[in-house]
């Protein structure tokens, strides 16, 4: 199993820690940074733990309020103990111009 650990975007190298000790490290082109977030689409990926969604709908307040986003789309996965479904990623990637994924206590 690996973690992700670190993202260099001036050189699109992603580094990953194996707890057996071995650094494994890929080449990607990694998706240009948007010069503004006014006027785009926000997806949002609640991870589903039961509290999270209080901050969730905060951020996408937020977003729309203070940063000028359009539209946000709030997506919850079914379970926070196992990834997101890739059809959900997928979904979300085709409606959205940016995505937010993360875990909210």
């Amino acid at each position: 199993m690996t973690t992700q650990i670190a993202s260099v975007s001036e050189v699109g190298r992603v580094t990953y820690l194996d707890p057996t000790g071995f650094v494994h490290q890929v080449e990607r082109q990694l998706t240009p940074r948007l010069d503004s977030v006014a006027g785009k689409v926000a997806g949002l990926l609640d991870n589903g733990n039961d509290t999270s969604s209080y901050f969730f709908n905060s951020l996408a307040e937020t977003l729309e309020r203070d940063y000028g986003v359009a539209k946000v789309v709030l997506r919850t996965k079914f379970t926070s103990t196992r990834p997101a479904e890739s059809d959900l990623i997928d979904r979300m990637g085709e409606e959205a111009d940016f995505l937010i994924a993360g875990v909210a206590l």
